[in-house]
């Protein structure tokens, strides 16, 4: 009975283990948090900043042990930024595993989010882990609040914020009016660790930091959040909507095992809760927030599969059949329905794989539903997804990689031969690529009256916001795109080299690679370009050329020490 998950788990484990081989970290946070890493090297331990500036988005935990690794991986390579999230998804795997069964275990490590987190460079995965071990020791206490609960709670608050006290007091408070348990005095005893640990960090934060440093943290990051927030503000019913994809693939077995009613499905349902409602009271509202409640959905779907009930296979080969009708989709759907560079894309033989990936899945899974157990039922509903975002992950990477880092930016400024300090990044994403020279952290992000003061003599903008910003004096040299958005390059003309061009712009042309056979270009490498054509495809042809056509030969990639 138990051997099936245990074998399906390994197969889940090995999964998040491959794209950190061949990825960069992505536009977003994770470019964020490296640089974050990079000013914590430099000497911001204490105080996170981001640009100089105190980072109080997050507490500092995460970005201490991603800056402790850089020093044994150094600071360019992926594995610092993503061994604490796949660390903290093996422990809990292994704490689901022993605490409550295989197959709670299977559960919480397919469910999409928490897998796809196992792999990036956020704290959502161990701030989850700690909150599944404050509510196991709640459990194992009978509802009683325990020093462990507190001390797990304090951690996570070091992870991500207050949040983790809010929930395991909230699991509390439900598990008291479930059980009809009268909280004791010794219960407040875990009030100690959960509020001493985060302030070990917090009053030296504060003192080094003074008085902004403390309204940041607390009116705008805490009460700002929860009362009033100035992003990701969504209506209370947010989660509900979104639940089949936070839930994904597990939402409609999640729905079926409502029905359960024993002991330790009526703890997960009060876990369920103890996450959603403080959430959902909340102003501000992410998707991923509710990372934190699929250990909880993992216990209750993994009691529902025990019982051997009816809907679940029923809500089984609907998922599947699901998968399978996008899997189908993906496949008859012509490119030239698609408008822009998707519709290019989805041409790619390497993409419609993935669709095809997932209609045999999807099929085969509904063939083992249809004639095994509820237990094999539900290990297809977890594998079908993670085979296909595993190939995703592998065979796409490479395209994933152009499409989704900073690599363009990065090519881009190597091909012009700038001194990093003289330049300015303006609304452009922080730089991180694999091996990326360590010069390039020079390069300065402005804001727009800062940019138009100290003139750099190299401008990358995001081309959306390029008219706030003083240009004249500037001829464009480039244009490349990253996360779907447009950026240009811009040289200040006077007493400046062109680089790239001379007495006009590329003409379209853009770095593609080097002909070194490294990933960056060395002293004695040379630029390759790429000539966009065949604007109305969106497809990108590639002419492989040392030197722009009509425009002079490239020097050799030199930085300024």
């Amino acid at each position: 009975m138990q051997r099936a998950p245990a074998i399906a788990l390994a197969i889940v484990v090995v999964s998040v283990l491959l794209s950190p081989l061949g990825r960069e970290l992505f536009v977003g946070d994770e470019t964020k948090y490296s640089q974050v890493v990079r000013e914590m090297r430099a000497g911001a331990f204490a105080v996170p900043t981001l640009n100089g500036t105190p980072f109080t988005h997050k507490p500092p935990l995460h970005f201490w042990l991603m800056a402790s690794l850089t020093y044994v991986f150094g600071p360019y390579s992926i594995w610092p930024y993503v061994l604490p999230s796949l660390v903290a998804f093996l422990l809990l795997l292994a704490l689901m595993y022993r605490a409550w069964s295989p197959m709670a275990a299977f559960v919480v490590g397919t469910c999409i989010l928490m897998w796809g987190s196992a792999q990036t460079a956020r704290m959502d995965v161990a701030f989850a882990g700690l909150l599944a071990l404050a509510a196991l020791l709640i459990f194992r206490a009978n509802g009683a609040l325990t020093v462990g609960a507190g001390v797990a709670a304090g951690l996570a608050f070091l992870f991500k914020g207050p949040m983790a006290p809010v929930i395991v007091l909230a699991l509390f408070v439900f598990e008291s009016i479930r059980r009809r348990r009268k909280p004791v005095a010794r219960d407040a005893l875990a009030l100690l660790p959960m509020l001493l640990l985060p302030l070990l960090w917090l009053v030296p934060a504060i003192v080094i930091g003074g008085e902004a440093f403390w309204r940041e943290i607390f009116y705008k990051q805490t009460v700002g959040r929860a009362v009033n927030a100035w992003v990701h503000k969504s209506p209370p019913w947010f989660y509900l909507v979104r639940a089949p994809a936070t839930l994904a693939p597990w939402f409609f077995m999640t729905v079926a095992a409502l029905r359960c009613r024993d002991e330790k499905a009526k703890f997960a349902m009060s876990w369920m809760l103890a996450v959603l409602v403080p959430y959902t009271l909340l102003s501000s509202k992410l998707d991923v927030y509710m990372i934190t409640m699929l250990p909880a959905v993992a216990l209750l779907v993994s009691r529902f599969v025990e019982g051997e009930d009816k809907w679940g296979k029923r809500a089984a080969v609907l998922t599947l059949a699901l998968f399978a009708i996008v899997g189908i989709a993906g496949l008859v759907v012509q490119p030239h329905h698609i408008k822009g560079e998707d519709g290019a894309l989805a041409a790619m033989p390497i993409v419609r794989g993935l669709f095809g990936v997932m209609l045999i899945a999807a099929i085969a899974g509904i063939v083992v539903t249809l004639r095994g157990r509820l237990l094999h039922a539900a290990i297809a509903v977890g594998l079908v997804p993670v085979l296909a975002l595993t190939y995703a992950m592998t065979a796409l990477m490479p395209l994933a990689n152009e499409q989704a880092s900073t690599r363009p930016l990065v090519l881009a400024l190597v091909s012009q031969n700038v001194d990093p300090a003289d330049v300015g990044l303006y609304v452009c994403p922080h730089l991180w690529t694999r091996g990326m020279p360590p010069a390039l952290a020079n390069a300065r992000h402005y804001d727009a009256a800062e940019l138009n003061a100290a003139a750099p003599s190299l401008i990358v903008a995001r081309r959306k916001n390029a008219h706030e910003i003083d240009l004249n004096g500037y001829r464009k040299v480039g244009e490349l795109r990253m996360i779907g958005k447009w950026f240009d390059v811009y040289r200040r003309v006077a007493g400046a080299r062109m680089g790239l061009t001379q007495g006009g712009t590329t003409g379209g042309l853009r770095r593609a690679g080097t002909t070194g056979g490294a990933d960056w270009p060395s002293l004695n490498a040379r630029p390759v370009y790429e000539t966009r054509v065949g604007a109305t495809t969106g497809l990108t042809k590639r002419r492989r050329s040392h030197r722009p056509a009509g425009g002079p030969r490239s020097s050799p990639v030199a930085w300024a020490q």
